[in-house]
Protein backbone atom coordinates (compact mmCIF):
# COMPACT_ATOMS: atom_id res chain seq x y z
CA UNK A 1 0.00 0.00 0.00
CA UNK A 2 1.37 3.40 -1.02
CA UNK A 3 0.35 6.28 1.23
CA UNK A 4 0.58 9.95 0.27
CA UNK A 5 1.10 12.01 3.43
CA UNK A 6 0.31 15.72 3.21
CA UNK A 7 0.87 18.08 6.14
CA UNK A 8 2.39 21.43 7.08
CA UNK A 9 5.39 19.86 8.83
CA UNK A 10 8.99 19.01 7.94
CA UNK A 11 8.58 15.42 9.26
CA UNK A 12 11.71 15.83 11.37
CA UNK A 13 11.33 18.34 14.19
CA UNK A 14 9.01 21.21 13.24
CA UNK A 15 6.57 22.06 14.57
CA UNK A 16 7.02 20.23 17.86
CA UNK A 17 4.18 18.35 19.55
CA UNK A 18 2.03 15.28 19.18
CA UNK A 19 1.55 15.67 15.41
CA UNK A 20 5.28 15.53 14.83
CA UNK A 21 5.69 12.65 17.29
CA UNK A 22 3.23 10.60 15.23
CA UNK A 23 5.06 11.26 11.97
CA UNK A 24 8.40 10.40 13.56
CA UNK A 25 6.82 7.03 14.33
CA UNK A 26 5.06 6.63 10.98
CA UNK A 27 8.08 7.19 8.73
CA UNK A 28 10.32 4.42 10.10
CA UNK A 29 7.35 2.03 10.27
CA UNK A 30 6.36 2.40 6.59
CA UNK A 31 9.58 3.56 4.93
CA UNK A 32 9.36 3.99 1.14
CA UNK A 33 5.69 3.02 1.12
CA UNK A 34 5.16 6.69 2.02
CA UNK A 35 5.21 9.68 -0.34
CA UNK A 36 5.54 12.99 1.50
CA UNK A 37 4.35 16.54 0.89
CA UNK A 38 5.31 19.09 3.51
CA UNK A 39 7.46 22.12 4.26
CA UNK A 40 11.20 22.75 4.41
CA UNK A 41 12.93 24.50 7.29
CA UNK A 42 16.53 23.93 6.21
CA UNK A 43 16.48 26.04 3.05
CA UNK A 44 17.17 22.98 0.91
CA UNK A 45 15.08 21.95 -2.09
CA UNK A 46 12.72 23.70 -4.49
CA UNK A 47 9.17 24.76 -3.73
CA UNK A 48 6.59 23.18 -6.02
CA UNK A 49 8.69 20.22 -7.15
CA UNK A 50 9.00 16.52 -6.38
CA UNK A 51 12.52 15.69 -5.21
CA UNK A 52 14.36 13.07 -3.19
CA UNK A 53 14.88 14.08 0.45
CA UNK A 54 16.49 12.11 3.26
CA UNK A 55 14.44 12.11 6.46
CA UNK A 56 15.29 10.02 9.51
CA UNK A 57 17.79 8.02 7.47
CA UNK A 58 15.53 7.16 4.51
CA UNK A 59 15.11 8.79 1.09
CA UNK A 60 11.53 9.78 0.30
CA UNK A 61 9.78 11.32 -2.68
CA UNK A 62 9.15 14.79 -1.25
CA UNK A 63 7.09 17.76 -2.43
CA UNK A 64 7.92 21.08 -0.76
CA UNK A 65 4.90 23.37 -0.34
CA UNK A 66 6.82 26.19 1.37
CA UNK A 67 10.11 27.15 2.98
CA UNK A 68 9.85 28.46 6.54
CA UNK A 69 12.12 29.57 9.35
CA UNK A 70 11.30 27.69 12.59
CA UNK A 71 10.15 29.87 15.47
CA UNK A 72 8.41 29.30 18.79
CA UNK A 73 7.11 32.88 18.79
CA UNK A 74 3.56 33.75 17.80
CA UNK A 75 3.55 34.93 14.15
CA UNK A 76 1.61 38.01 13.12
CA UNK A 77 -0.53 35.93 10.77
CA UNK A 78 -1.89 32.72 12.36
CA UNK A 79 -0.18 29.59 11.07
CA UNK A 80 -3.50 28.01 10.14
CA UNK A 81 -4.12 30.78 7.66
CA UNK A 82 -0.68 30.52 6.04
CA UNK A 83 -1.07 26.72 6.04
CA UNK A 84 -4.30 27.10 4.07
CA UNK A 85 -2.52 29.29 1.53
CA UNK A 86 0.25 26.71 1.06
CA UNK A 87 -2.12 23.77 0.69
CA UNK A 88 -4.55 25.53 -1.64
CA UNK A 89 -1.68 26.59 -3.88
CA UNK A 90 -0.17 23.10 -4.22
CA UNK A 91 -2.84 20.46 -3.53
CA UNK A 92 -3.78 19.81 -7.17
CA UNK A 93 -0.15 19.38 -8.22
CA UNK A 94 0.47 17.05 -5.29
CA UNK A 95 -2.41 14.68 -5.98
CA UNK A 96 -1.81 14.79 -9.75
CA UNK A 97 0.60 11.88 -9.34
CA UNK A 98 -1.41 8.69 -9.27
CA UNK A 99 0.97 6.19 -7.65
CA UNK A 100 -0.71 6.13 -4.24
CA UNK A 101 -3.63 4.29 -2.68
CA UNK A 102 -4.42 6.47 0.35
CA UNK A 103 -4.08 10.14 1.29
CA UNK A 104 -3.22 10.58 4.97
CA UNK A 105 -3.09 13.79 6.98
CA UNK A 106 -3.50 15.11 10.51
CA UNK A 107 -4.32 18.61 9.29
CA UNK A 108 -7.86 19.97 8.82
CA UNK A 109 -6.36 22.59 6.50
CA UNK A 110 -5.34 19.79 4.16
CA UNK A 111 -8.68 17.98 4.36
CA UNK A 112 -10.54 21.18 3.55
CA UNK A 113 -8.75 21.57 0.20
CA UNK A 114 -8.72 17.92 -0.90
CA UNK A 115 -11.09 17.57 -3.88
CA UNK A 116 -14.36 15.79 -3.13
CA UNK A 117 -13.46 12.94 -5.47
CA UNK A 118 -10.31 12.18 -3.44
CA UNK A 119 -11.99 12.14 -0.02
CA UNK A 120 -13.14 8.58 -0.67
CA UNK A 121 -9.53 7.45 -0.23
CA UNK A 122 -8.53 9.94 2.47
CA UNK A 123 -7.59 9.03 6.04
CA UNK A 124 -7.90 11.97 8.42
CA UNK A 125 -6.24 11.35 11.79
CA UNK A 126 -7.28 13.97 14.34
CA UNK A 127 -4.58 14.47 17.00
CA UNK A 128 -7.39 15.67 19.28
CA UNK A 129 -11.04 16.52 18.93
CA UNK A 130 -11.24 19.84 20.74
CA UNK A 131 -11.76 23.02 18.74
CA UNK A 132 -8.25 24.51 18.28
CA UNK A 133 -9.59 28.07 18.16
CA UNK A 134 -10.85 27.69 21.72
CA UNK A 135 -7.25 27.38 22.95
CA UNK A 136 -5.62 29.58 20.34
CA UNK A 137 -2.71 31.94 21.06
CA UNK A 138 -4.83 34.65 19.41
CA UNK A 139 -7.44 36.12 21.81
CA UNK A 140 -10.00 36.87 19.09
CA UNK A 141 -9.85 33.35 17.63
CA UNK A 142 -12.35 31.92 20.11
CA UNK A 143 -15.10 34.04 18.58
CA UNK A 144 -14.70 32.14 15.33
CA UNK A 145 -14.73 28.64 16.85
CA UNK A 146 -18.34 27.95 15.76
CA UNK A 147 -17.56 28.93 12.17
CA UNK A 148 -14.41 26.79 12.25
CA UNK A 149 -16.45 23.72 13.19
CA UNK A 150 -19.44 24.15 10.88
CA UNK A 151 -17.94 25.81 7.81
CA UNK A 152 -14.39 24.50 7.83
CA UNK A 153 -13.92 21.21 9.69
CA UNK A 154 -17.13 19.20 9.91
CA UNK A 155 -18.35 19.28 6.27
CA UNK A 156 -15.16 17.67 4.95
CA UNK A 157 -14.41 15.48 7.97
CA UNK A 158 -17.83 13.88 7.51
CA UNK A 159 -16.90 12.81 3.97
CA UNK A 160 -13.47 11.20 4.42
CA UNK A 161 -13.36 7.42 4.16
CA UNK A 162 -11.47 6.91 7.40
CA UNK A 163 -11.88 9.29 10.34
CA UNK A 164 -9.51 8.45 13.18
CA UNK A 165 -9.08 10.29 16.45
CA UNK A 166 -6.49 10.24 19.21
CA UNK A 167 -9.15 10.68 21.87
CA UNK A 168 -11.10 8.66 24.40
CA UNK A 169 -14.76 7.64 24.06
CA UNK A 170 -16.18 10.62 25.93
CA UNK A 171 -14.24 13.11 23.81
CA UNK A 172 -15.37 11.42 20.59
CA UNK A 173 -18.98 11.64 21.72
CA UNK A 174 -18.60 15.35 22.44
CA UNK A 175 -17.09 15.84 18.99
CA UNK A 176 -20.05 14.04 17.43
CA UNK A 177 -22.47 16.35 19.25
CA UNK A 178 -20.54 19.37 17.93
CA UNK A 179 -21.01 18.10 14.40
CA UNK A 180 -24.82 18.50 14.72
CA UNK A 181 -25.46 14.98 13.47
CA UNK A 182 -23.00 15.04 10.55
CA UNK A 183 -20.62 12.57 12.20
CA UNK A 184 -21.70 9.67 14.40
CA UNK A 185 -19.47 8.87 17.37
CA UNK A 186 -19.35 5.19 16.40
CA UNK A 187 -17.89 6.14 13.01
CA UNK A 188 -14.87 7.79 14.63
CA UNK A 189 -12.16 5.17 15.04
CA UNK A 190 -10.03 5.51 18.16
CA UNK A 191 -6.40 5.62 17.10
CA UNK A 192 -4.08 6.65 19.95
CA UNK A 193 -0.71 8.19 19.31
CA UNK A 194 2.30 5.93 19.77
CA UNK A 195 5.45 6.17 21.83
CA UNK A 196 8.89 5.13 20.65
CA UNK A 197 9.96 2.25 22.87
CA UNK A 198 13.55 2.81 21.75
CA UNK A 199 13.63 5.94 23.90
CA UNK A 200 10.82 5.59 26.43
CA UNK A 201 11.01 2.61 28.77
CA UNK A 202 11.93 1.87 32.37
CA UNK A 203 15.59 2.76 33.09
CA UNK A 204 17.61 3.03 36.29
CA UNK A 205 17.04 6.43 37.88
CA UNK A 206 20.56 6.79 39.27
CA UNK A 207 22.21 6.12 35.89
CA UNK A 208 19.96 8.67 34.20
CA UNK A 209 20.73 11.27 36.84
CA UNK A 210 24.45 10.72 36.42
CA UNK A 211 24.13 11.41 32.69
CA UNK A 212 22.19 14.62 33.38
CA UNK A 213 24.37 15.68 36.36
CA UNK A 214 21.39 15.75 38.71
CA UNK A 215 22.27 15.08 42.37
CA UNK A 216 20.77 11.99 43.97
CA UNK A 217 19.26 13.96 46.87
CA UNK A 218 17.12 16.17 44.59
CA UNK A 219 13.39 15.50 44.43
CA UNK A 220 12.87 15.92 40.69
CA UNK A 221 9.50 16.92 39.20
CA UNK A 222 9.29 17.03 35.39
CA UNK A 223 6.81 18.20 32.80
CA UNK A 224 7.19 17.98 29.03
CA UNK A 225 5.42 20.04 26.41
CA UNK A 226 4.92 23.37 24.75
CA UNK A 227 5.30 26.44 26.92
CA UNK A 228 1.78 27.73 26.30
CA UNK A 229 -1.01 28.80 28.65
CA UNK A 230 -3.26 25.89 27.67
CA UNK A 231 -0.65 23.47 29.04
CA UNK A 232 -1.44 24.82 32.50
CA UNK A 233 2.02 26.01 33.50
CA UNK A 234 0.66 28.39 36.13
CA UNK A 235 -1.28 25.62 37.89
CA UNK A 236 1.81 23.40 37.90
CA UNK A 237 4.07 26.15 39.24
CA UNK A 238 1.64 27.26 41.94
CA UNK A 239 1.20 23.65 43.01
CA UNK A 240 4.96 23.15 43.01
CA UNK A 241 5.41 26.17 45.29
CA UNK A 242 3.03 24.59 47.83
CA UNK A 243 4.67 21.19 47.42
CA UNK A 244 8.20 22.56 47.79
CA UNK A 245 7.33 24.23 51.10
CA UNK A 246 7.55 20.78 52.66
CA UNK A 247 10.19 19.51 50.24
CA UNK A 248 12.89 22.20 50.00
CA UNK A 249 15.15 19.81 48.04
CA UNK A 250 12.69 19.69 45.12
CA UNK A 251 13.45 20.85 41.59
CA UNK A 252 10.94 21.43 38.80
CA UNK A 253 12.07 20.93 35.18
CA UNK A 254 10.23 22.14 32.08
CA UNK A 255 11.24 20.29 28.91
CA UNK A 256 10.06 22.15 25.82
CA UNK A 257 9.85 25.60 24.32
CA UNK A 258 7.08 27.96 23.34
CA UNK A 259 5.59 31.41 23.23
CA UNK A 260 5.12 31.74 27.00
CA UNK A 261 8.77 31.27 27.95
CA UNK A 262 9.29 34.91 28.98
CA UNK A 263 6.00 34.93 30.88
CA UNK A 264 7.12 31.87 32.82
CA UNK A 265 10.51 33.41 33.60
CA UNK A 266 8.79 36.56 34.88
CA UNK A 267 6.46 34.46 37.01
CA UNK A 268 9.40 32.60 38.53
CA UNK A 269 10.80 35.95 39.65
CA UNK A 270 7.41 36.95 41.00
CA UNK A 271 7.09 33.76 43.05
CA UNK A 272 10.79 33.82 44.02
CA UNK A 273 11.42 30.28 42.79
CA UNK A 274 13.85 30.95 39.94
CA UNK A 275 16.53 28.84 41.63
CA UNK A 276 14.14 25.86 41.94
CA UNK A 277 12.81 25.71 38.36
CA UNK A 278 14.75 24.88 35.19
CA UNK A 279 13.61 25.56 31.63
CA UNK A 280 15.86 23.27 29.63
CA UNK A 281 14.28 23.93 26.23
CA UNK A 282 13.46 21.51 23.45
CA UNK A 283 15.20 18.15 23.71
CA UNK A 284 15.69 15.08 21.55
CA UNK A 285 13.55 12.00 22.34
CA UNK A 286 16.52 10.18 23.91
CA UNK A 287 17.17 13.20 26.17
CA UNK A 288 13.51 13.44 27.17
CA UNK A 289 13.60 9.76 28.09
CA UNK A 290 16.56 10.49 30.39
CA UNK A 291 14.75 13.35 32.15
CA UNK A 292 11.64 11.24 32.66
CA UNK A 293 13.53 8.28 34.06
CA UNK A 294 15.59 10.56 36.31
CA UNK A 295 12.40 12.01 37.82
CA UNK A 296 10.48 11.19 40.95
CA UNK A 297 7.27 12.38 39.35
CA UNK A 298 5.73 13.65 36.11
CA UNK A 299 3.09 16.40 36.18
CA UNK A 300 0.82 17.87 33.52
CA UNK A 301 -1.76 20.64 33.94
CA UNK A 302 -3.29 20.87 30.46
CA UNK A 303 -6.73 22.32 29.87
CA UNK A 304 -7.22 20.04 26.89
CA UNK A 305 -5.34 17.32 25.04
CA UNK A 306 -5.97 14.70 22.43
CA UNK A 307 -4.47 11.33 23.22
CA UNK A 308 -1.45 12.72 25.03
CA UNK A 309 1.78 11.31 23.61
CA UNK A 310 3.69 13.08 26.38
CA UNK A 311 1.72 11.34 29.12
CA UNK A 312 2.05 8.03 27.30
CA UNK A 313 5.83 8.44 27.18
CA UNK A 314 5.94 9.24 30.90
CA UNK A 315 3.84 6.14 31.63
CA UNK A 316 6.19 4.06 29.48
CA UNK A 317 9.03 5.20 31.76
CA UNK A 318 6.99 3.99 34.75
CA UNK A 319 7.11 7.14 36.88
CA UNK A 320 4.14 8.37 38.96
CA UNK A 321 2.01 10.90 37.06
CA UNK A 322 -0.17 13.68 38.47
CA UNK A 323 -2.32 15.24 35.75
CA UNK A 324 -5.51 17.17 35.12
CA UNK A 325 -8.55 15.45 33.65
CA UNK A 326 -8.01 15.82 29.90
CA UNK A 327 -8.98 13.34 27.20
CA UNK A 328 -7.07 10.04 27.56
CA UNK A 329 -5.77 10.80 31.08
CA UNK A 330 -8.05 8.27 32.78
CA UNK A 331 -7.27 5.59 30.20
CA UNK A 332 -3.57 5.79 31.09
CA UNK A 333 -3.55 6.77 34.78
CA UNK A 334 -5.38 4.92 37.52
CA UNK A 335 -5.69 6.78 40.79
CA UNK A 336 -3.44 5.39 43.49
CA UNK A 337 -1.79 2.86 41.15
CA UNK A 338 0.44 4.75 38.72
CA UNK A 339 -0.57 8.29 39.62
CA UNK A 340 -3.59 10.55 40.02
CA UNK A 341 -6.04 12.38 37.73
CA UNK A 342 -7.46 15.56 39.25
CA UNK A 343 -11.17 16.41 38.89
CA UNK A 344 -10.55 20.14 39.28
CA UNK A 345 -7.82 22.74 38.87
CA UNK A 346 -7.36 23.48 42.55
CA UNK A 347 -3.76 24.26 43.53
CA UNK A 348 -4.03 22.76 47.02
CA UNK A 349 -5.52 19.54 45.66
CA UNK A 350 -2.87 19.23 42.96
CA UNK A 351 -0.09 19.73 45.51
CA UNK A 352 -1.73 17.24 47.86
CA UNK A 353 -1.79 14.58 45.15
CA UNK A 354 1.83 15.31 44.26
CA UNK A 355 2.57 14.44 47.89
CA UNK A 356 0.56 11.22 47.60
CA UNK A 357 2.38 10.27 44.41
CA UNK A 358 5.67 10.08 46.33
CA UNK A 359 4.43 6.89 47.97
CA UNK A 360 3.99 5.13 44.60
CA UNK A 361 6.95 2.91 43.76
CA UNK A 362 8.21 2.60 40.21
CA UNK A 363 8.81 -1.11 40.70
CA UNK A 364 5.08 -1.56 41.36
CA UNK A 365 4.10 0.59 38.39
CA UNK A 366 6.08 -1.44 35.84
CA UNK A 367 3.68 -4.35 35.73
CA UNK A 368 0.60 -2.15 35.59
CA UNK A 369 1.92 -0.02 32.74
CA UNK A 370 2.77 -3.05 30.62
CA UNK A 371 -0.82 -2.84 29.36
CA UNK A 372 0.23 0.26 27.41
CA UNK A 373 2.76 -1.72 25.35
CA UNK A 374 0.15 -2.01 22.59
CA UNK A 375 0.73 1.70 21.95
CA UNK A 376 4.44 1.24 21.21
CA UNK A 377 5.60 2.44 17.81
CA UNK A 378 6.64 -1.11 16.96
CA UNK A 379 2.91 -1.93 16.64
CA UNK A 380 1.96 1.14 14.58
CA UNK A 381 2.14 -0.29 11.06
CA UNK A 382 -0.02 -3.33 11.75
CA UNK A 383 -2.57 -1.22 13.65
CA UNK A 384 -2.94 1.32 10.82
CA UNK A 385 -3.00 -1.24 8.01
CA UNK A 386 -5.73 -3.20 9.79
CA UNK A 387 -7.90 -0.10 9.42
CA UNK A 388 -6.94 0.93 5.89
CA UNK A 389 -7.10 -2.53 4.27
Amino acid sequence: MRILVIDNVNYTDYPTGGIMSFYRSLLPAFGNDLILAGIATDGIGSVGKWEKRMILGTFFDYYTMAKLKPSSKRPLIPERITNCVHVKRHINRIIKRKDFDVILTQSPEVVFFIPESELKRTCFIMPGVSNPLSISRYPLAKYFSFLYDHLFLMPKAAKVKWLLAAADKKAREVFSERSSGRIKAEHIIQFPTRYDDNFYSYCDQLKCRNKLNIPTDVLLITTVGRLGWYKGWKLMLDSFVTFSDTHPNSLFVFVGDGEDENKILSYLDERNIKNKVLLVGKKRPDEIGLYLNASNMFVMGSYTEGWSTTLLEACACCIPCVVTDFSSAREMVENGVNGFVLDDRDVSSFAEHMEKALSLKREDIVGFNNRLRKYAVSNLKDALLSILN
